[in-house]
């Protein structure tokens, strides 16, 4: 299993640095080796579908792996493990490209509150072939389809999302975000975003997400607002800080508030520019706990495959 050999790389990592000539470790070897199978199945699917394609772009390609852990109170333990690639294909289309993710990153709604506990071999997963182009300057829109997959099931689905800046000064940024996604089971998922970025500073920016989120299988909907404070302190590593509210809907009124919570980041790139971690930590009051205050703390361990 992939995960665990990236566990027992990691420990090799640490040890064999210790006796590494030029900073190259074990590790380094596999992540390279990785790297370029990534780029290789890339660039033999673009090749298969356009043999006689005299290009000699090279497929991008960006995977990324990572582990999470949480303790909180009045909850059990939680982990997940979350899985994401990305394949360009430029000789087929320039703006094409094939996605492989699991439940959690395309889950609109994540916000690191609740883990899932399951083992990736377990999950939903979906594979689509996007097509992505900006119809305007301030539009940029893709469509998809694909299938999502579980227990060897396959339902496949319609995707198609569009971004569109409302505002794009120097010191603000405002845009209307849209995932609407149909399946052919009959389901439908939709989510609407309007998000804002304001400048403060070259390293400090501040954030506002506003996000309603339903689908026709869910009795209730999901309303999400979130107020964060970003800060760059090197080309390695960020801080951040917020307070979000996450409210249900039913049949689009009758608000009740879910949880809230106060949730503060620290971000580390600590080896290369491929392997990361993050400590989250954050204090919530959630609903099913009648409210009384909760503190959670939570771990990423995340490590990224790019050709970039």
């Amino acid at each position: 299993m992939l995960y665990n050999k990236l566990i027992i790389l990691a420990l090799l990592f640490f040890t064999s640095s210790l006796y590494s000539d030029d900073n190259i470790t074990l590790l380094d070897k596999y992540h390279d080796d990785l790297c370029q199978i990534l780029v290789d199945t890339s660039n033999s699917i673009d090749d298969y579908f356009v043999e006689n394609n005299c290009s000699k772009e090279s497929s991008t390609t960006r995977a990324e792996l990572i582990n999470s852990f949480a303790i909180e109170s009045h909850q059990s333990f939680e982990k997940d493990i979350r899985l994401r690639l990305r394949l360009s294909l430029p000789k087929i289309q320039k703006n094409l490209r094939l996605v492989f993710e699991d439940e959690t990153h395309d889950n609109t709604l994540y916000d690191s509150t609740q883990l899932t506990n399951e083992r990736l071999e377990d999950k939903n997963y979906y594979l689509r072939l996007e097509y992505f182009k900006y119809v305007k300057k301030s539009l940029n829109m893709a469509v998809s389809g694909g299938v999502r997959i579980r227990d060897g099931h396959l339902v496949p689905y319609l995707n198609l999302r569009s971004r569109y800046n409302l505002y794009d000064k120097e010191k603000l940024n405002s845009e209307l975000y849209n995932r609407f996604r149909y399946y052919t089971d009959g389901e439908i998922d939709n989510a609407f975003e309007f998000n804002n970025k304001y400048v403060l500073s070259d390293t400090v920016n501040l954030y506002f997400k506003n996000q309603l989120s339903y689908s026709n299988k869910e009795d209730l909907q999901t309303v999400i607002n979130d107020f964060s404070w970003i800060k760059t302190l090197n080309e390695k590593e960020q801080v951040g800080a917020g307070f979000g509210v996450v409210s249900k809907l039913k049949n689009f009124k009758e608000p009740s508030v879910d949880y809230t919570h106060f949730h503060v980041l620290f971000h580390h790139i600590f080896y290369k520019d491929w392997m990361y971690y993050q400590v989250a930590p954050s204090v919530l009051w959630r609903e099913s706990n009648d409210f009384k205050i909760s503190y959670r703390y939570m771990m990423n361990l995340g490590v990224i495959f790019s050709n970039d």
